[in-house]
């Protein structure tokens, strides 16, 4: 009876150590991973471009919309912290009065004399005066990504093109790129009203600024006026 009782158990045990000997072997795991914010899918990077301005040398005078062309690119290349700006006139043509006025223009615009580069290329009769400067953009990857039938799932994540054209958007409106690099910093606070909030609130009275009634309006009032 003992033996029949010792190899009962020893059967009973072989499957186990069969168990036991498929749980040494690794799971497979997926480390793929995929990103579920709008702002990891589509990052906003800075680069630095060239921008252009083209201006036609088929006449020796420039026209009132042309100069006021140049003088709104000049402007921008300011607001962009332009160091250097530079006017790229051909070889041949009326290409010498064209480029001339256009400097002339620049420096109107406030464009330091020193911060124009005058130079020469090889073009024929025609070609146009070229003026660049180098700036900075922010710039994000391209939408327009329906590799996934966002009507059919049942993963419960966001499609692939999901916040990309608000990142577009950031991207497109912001004032300086380089604010997404390096943050300004904050501008000095108000030294009069923070006096003025620290003793209302140790009176104490309400710190906040008071708004008279006619400063008031609802929607439905202003739709009536």
């Amino acid at each position: 009876m003992k033996l029949c009782k010792l190899t009962i158990t020893a059967l009973a045990l072989t499957p186990l150590f069969g168990l036991g000997g498929c749980s040494t072997e690794l799971a497979e795991i997926d480390d793929y991973y995929r990103p579920a914010m709008h702002y990891e899918r589509y990052p906003i990077e800075v680069a630095k471009g060239a921008v252009r301005l083209d201006v036609s040398t088929k006449k020796s005078r420039l026209t009132a919309r042309q100069e006021d062309s140049v003088t709104r690119f000049g402007q921008q290349a300011i607001a962009a912290g332009a160091s250097r700006i530079e006017v790229k006139r051909p070889s041949s043509g009326a290409s010498g009065s064209v480029a001339e006025r256009v400097t002339e223009l620049l420096v109107a615009s406030g464009v330091p004399t020193e911060a124009i580069a005058q130079t020469d290329y090889s073009a024929g009769r025609g070609a146009p005066v070229i003026v660049t400067f180098d700036r900075k953009f922010a710039v994000t990857a391209e939408c327009g990504d329906w590799s996934e039938d966002i009507a059919i799932t049942g993963q419960n994540t966001k499609p692939p093109n999901y916040g990309c054209a608000t990142q577009h958007n950031i991207a497109a409106i912001v004032a300086n790129p380089e604010d997404f690099e390096t943050p300004r910093t904050a501008t000095p606070a108000d030294p009069m009203r923070r006096y003025q909030v620290f003793v209302d609130y140790r009176k104490p009275k309400n710190t906040a600024t008071s708004i008279s009634s006619s400063e008031t309006q609802t929607v439905s009032d202003v739709a009536q006026q």
